[in-house]
């Protein structure tokens, strides 16, 4: 928030909102962990260069697990909606002595 002139105003003459005070944390704590990272390679003994994350191989992420019950429910459903239909109008075509 460097040159807001609301924020200059308020740090010098009202009191410093909280998340001020929270993001001023934040980043000496991001910058102590950049400076503390080498260090800590140094001690495990693993370069900079080293993935630390597998590559998947592939652009897309694959399906869900439940993308095919999905699909098959919704199918036997449709299934089943088509076939009462069909069932309904011939039981109405038919006329039934009441």
């Amino acid at each position: 928030m460097e040159g807001d002139p609301r924020l200059a105003y308020r740090l010098q003459h009202h009191a410093v909102p909280h998340w001020t005070e929270v993001t001023r944390q934040r980043q000496e704590q991001a910058e102590q962990r950049v400076r503390q990272a080498p260090q800590a390679r140094e001690a495990i003994g693993t370069s900079p260069t080293a993935p630390t994350s597998t590559a998947r191989g592939r652009h897309r992420a694959p399906r869900r697990w439940w993308a095919w019950p999905a699909m098959a429910i919704s199918a036997v459903l449709l299934f089943a909606h088509s076939q009462a239909e069909t069932l309904g109008e011939a039981v109405f075509q038919v006329e039934f002595p009441l």
